[in-house]
């Protein structure tokens, strides 16, 4: 048994390392999994403590697919845009193609291992890129919401994998026994009726729940352990029965409230998790894994990012956005670690094989970090190389840049508004996005669109602004809206150009460069309130028809896609 002082040990050392890493803008998953290799080769026998370790890492990976299951909607398909969609799904079937052919022709591992390393290098981690892309104030540009799109679908894909592995053996005989197909059945009807029966019995009992939060924590417990423990027995892993536990609660009001809850939990023993991981890393063996550590890593460095921008080019994508959106596939995911351990647990693979995936994780993920901080002196570096890779625009697109009087850059939310007060002037008005698919229903609503990255200068430099009286970017970025101020200056100083800001420093720095008015979302928002209040006084009654029209609104704007920044 581990003692409570070889825990304070573990975890004093883990703070230690994780704070070095935090100095070193890293993510704290690898310093778990350096901590674990470190503490195994110098202070602590991990194999003598080797079952409750394990039971904890058992414990985490149940949270964290309980607390995934609660959040699945399955209107989530719906919301994520067909373009994540289609990008996740086609980079999950490219990457493990790829992968395979190396792991199994290059590296000659055999077709299970092949299989399933190729499936662990094709996940990236949600949890990593969604903290870089925020940090970066990224979330509202194209790759930053292609990116939460597409992980997401990833995710789900990852899920579907974990859910399904256990069903398969590399024994056929064992396969077609009475005692797997009657476990097979089992589970398949567990799968089914569990959230059915879930459904419409437990929100009937959800208020007796609520009326205690330590009963509600209590019962969220009971109910996830003793459905992941089923499955567990029907022998298909606590992870398909965790899922299917979160899934059945989903529907409950209270499930954020039980999810939230749990987080801590799930965080305490996922740590524990990646440090068994890190101590699984066998590093005498490392020689003989050399070439296929180097080889790999490379493969997730920067052949899944080639992958992507070899993907999006062609769908009309600028070589900025591919490039960014490449380089969020350019680490390795928990899920790979997870699908692995399973693999191990269920006897289709060796324990060497998550020493060389601990590896190529430590390296992917380390270096990924530094290539997505430093992303735009990279992207400038490798630019006159991705240009060539990109999808050229026609002269026609081009050309309709000229005579325009009113110019829109980015049309998403805060652009919406702006449609609506141009709609009886769309013979003098042009927009300008790089979302192919919001040009395609702006176009078949007769506005007249071009695609265009507003970053790229050489793109400016061809619209044309001599005749422009007022000109628009609802583009949330200091830099790109500094880009077109300078040009519009260059050609038309004279014309009005109002920008977004969100925060009032980049408003300052922008009324600095020629500026007109900058939106403050923030501050507009409290403005607006203020003079509603003005027109409508404190009587309810005033507000009724208000509030009408303010939902009809929201759900215009959901329909189209709409979803409030995650950082305002």
């Amino acid at each position: 048994m581990i003692t409570f002082t070889e825990l304070t040990i573990v975890f004093s050392f883990v703070f230690v390392v994780g704070l070095i890493f935090r100095v070193l803008k890293q993510p704290l998953i690898i310093s778990y999994i350096f901590s674990g290799l470190i503490l195994s080769q110098l202070f602590l026998n991990f194999s003598e403590k080797k079952s409750l370790v394990e039971l904890f890492s058992d414990l985490g990976i149940a949270f964290l697919l309980f607390i995934v299951g609660l959040e699945l909607k399955l209107k989530t398909l719906r919301e994520i845009g067909l373009p994540s969609i289609i990008i996740g799904f086609l980079q999950e079937f490219l990457t493990i193609l790829a992968g395979f052919f190396i792991l199994k022709f290059l590296l000659g591992f055999s077709l299970v291992t092949s299989l399933y390393l190729a499936m662990a290098l094709s996940f990236s981690s949600t949890i990593i890129m969604l903290k870089l892309i925020t940090d970066k104030g990224d979330l509202e540009k194209l790759y930053g919401k292609l990116s939460v799109g597409f992980l997401l679908v990833q995710d789900l894909i990852a899920i579907l994998i974990l859910f399904a592995i256990p069903f398969f053996t590399t024994n056929l005989d064992d396969f077609f026994s009475f005692k797997k197909a009657s476990n097979i059945l089992l589970a398949i009807l567990s799968i089914i009726l569990i959230p059915v029966i879930s459904s419409k019995f437990l929100p009937k009992v959800e208020k007796f729940l609520e009326k205690s939060n330590e009963f509600l924590f209590l019962f969220s417990l009971f109910f996830a352990l003793s459905i992941s423990s089923l499955f567990k027995f029907l022998g298909f892993g606590l992870e398909a029965g965790a899922l299917i536990a979160g899934v059945s609660l989903s529907s409950l009001s209270s499930n954020y409230e039980i999810a939230s809850r749990l987080r801590p939990l799930r965080d305490f023993f996922l740590i524990l998790f990646f440090i068994l991981i890190g101590s699984n890393i066998n590093l005498t063996t490392f020689n003989e894994n050399l070439y296929a550590t180097i080889l790999l890593t490379l493969f997730v460095l920067i052949g899944n990012p080639l992958l992507m921008i070899l993907m999006l080019n062609p769908l009309g994508y600028s070589s900025k956005t591919s490039f960014l959106l490449g380089l969020t596939s350019a680490q390795i995911s928990e899920f790979s670690f997870i699908l692995i351990n399973q693999g191990i647990k269920l006897g289709h693979l060796d324990n060497e094989i998550i020493s060389l995936l601990g590896l190529v994780g430590l390296i992917s993920i380390f270096s990924s970090t530094y290539l997505f901080y430093y992303s735009e002196k990279v992207y400038l570096f490798l630019k006159p190389i991705l240009k060539k890779l990109e999808k050229k625009k026609t002269i026609s697109e081009i050309s309709q840049s000229k005579d325009y009087e009113y110019f829109l850059f980015g049309c998403d939310r805060v652009g919406y508004n702006f449609l609506k007060f141009f709609e009886n002037q769309k013979d003098k008005f042009l927009i300008i996005d790089y979302n192919p698919e919001i040009l395609e229903i702006l176009r078949k609503e007769g506005f007249n669109v071009i695609y265009g990255d507003a970053e790229d200068v050489e793109f400016l430099e061809t619209i044309d602004f001599s005749s422009a009286k007022i000109i628009i970017s609802t583009i949330p970025d200091l830099a790109t809206n500094l880009i077109i101020a300078k040009e519009i200056k260059k050609q038309n100083v004279d014309a009005v150009f109002i920008s977004v800001a969100y925060n009032i420093d980049d408003a300052l720095n922008l009324y600095s460069e020629n500026a007109d008015f900058v939106i403050l979302p923030h501050f507009l928002g409290g403005e607006y309130a203020i003079w509603i209040i003005k027109e409508r006084g404190f009587n309810k009654k005033n507000y009724i028809n208000l509030k009408e029209k303010e939902i009809v609104h929201l759900q215009q704007r959901k329909n189209i896609g709409h979803k409030y920044p995650h950082r305002l």
